[in-house]
């Protein structure tokens, strides 16, 4: 049996900290986001971030993934929807398959910080018993870019919390969620086949390398032979232990991302090429060497990704 990965980054359907108030609000219908700035309080289980809700009177918790690509898809391994209809299959970008429906009986989802959604129609569900296994045993099922879509946000591990800021012309100008922060970079990306999906250009101790933001995953590191030979004997990249699954974990050092920005990363999983057929078809990825950046990264440093002018600013703690 296939040792299992905690990357699940890329969703493909196939058929005691403070935080701003919001004001209790309830929406009908579907499970968009509304208002001008919205925290939501999170919760790191395993490298991946978690909102609290309840659906449907159940209590448990949302990954908070940017790799998936619709709005709220909810685990029914774990919230009994007796009148779902299969919609097809799914899988996971370590390879995992599911079961998928459709749901009209969504009574209600309700967070932490007040908002309410009731009477939802056409949500999505799927069989995620691995993760509840794996991560969370009360793993609620995902809150992914169609639900902030409208959106850029700050996502802030130090102090658990995700920002929504409303995108808008004023707002572009005044910048106002950098307030009172300390900028290192702006990062330019580009968007690919899915455009949930920021991709960057790398360069780790002058080789080539692609970079993919992902906050559903603990970031991991596939090269060729050829770059893998020469960064180890650079020292650039260096073994660093093992996980509790067996992966092996690498310390990487010597990343330039866009020119720009300087960093190390340590406890990044080591991926072959077999690991990454997932993404790299779905993203469109035919470079030979890939990066992908999730919670090594975001334990470092503060980032808001604006998909509308498909910038990431990296932000001091």
């Amino acid at each position: 049996m296939p040792r299992f990965k905690l990357s699940f980054g890329l969703i493909i359907l196939l058929t005691c900290y403070s935080v701003f108030p919001v004001k209790a609000q309830v929406f009908e219908k579907t499970p968009e986001l509304h208002g001008d700035i919205v925290v939501f309080p999170i919760t790191l289980i395993n490298a991946y971030p978690f909102i609290s809700a309840t659906v449907n009177g159940v209590t448990g918790k949302f990954m908070f993934d940017t790799g998936f690509g619709t709005s709220i898809t909810i685990n029914d391994n774990f919230v009994n929807l007796p009148d779902k209809r299969m919609k097809g299959t799914g899988v996971v970008a370590s390879g995992q398959s599911f079961k998928t429906s459709i749901n009209d009986t969504i009574r209600e989802i309700r967070f932490t910080n007040g908002i309410t959604y009731r009477n939802l129609e056409k949500i999505n569900s799927g069989n995620y018993g691995f993760l509840q296994k794996h991560i969370a045993p009360d793993f609620l099922g995902y809150i992914g870019h169609q639900f902030f879509k409208d959106y850029l946000f700050k996502l802030d591990y130090l102090h658990r919390k995700v920002t929504f800021y409303k995108n808008s012309p004023e707002r572009s100008i005044s910048k106002d969620f950098l307030a009172n922060e300390k900028v290192l970079a702006v990062i330019d990306f580009e968007i690919r086949k899915l455009a949930n999906h920021p991709l960057v250009k790398i360069k780790i101790d002058g080789i080539a390398i692609l970079g993919a933001f992902d906050t559903g995953q603990n970031g991991l590191l596939q090269l060729d032979l050829p770059s893998a030979k020469a960064l180890k004997s650079r020292g650039s990249v260096m073994y660093s232990g093992t996980d509790s699954g067996g992966d092996t974990l690498l310390s990487v050092k010597n990343i330039i991302i866009e020119g720009k920005f300087k960093t190390a990363l340590k406890g990044v999983e080591l991926a072959d090429l077999d690991d990454t057929q997932v993404v790299r078809r779905e993203l469109g990825i035919t470079e030979p060497n890939l990066l992908d950046i999730g919670y090594r990264f975001f334990s470092q440093y503060k980032t808001v990704w604006d998909y509308d002018k498909q910038k990431i600013y990296i932000l001091e703690y």
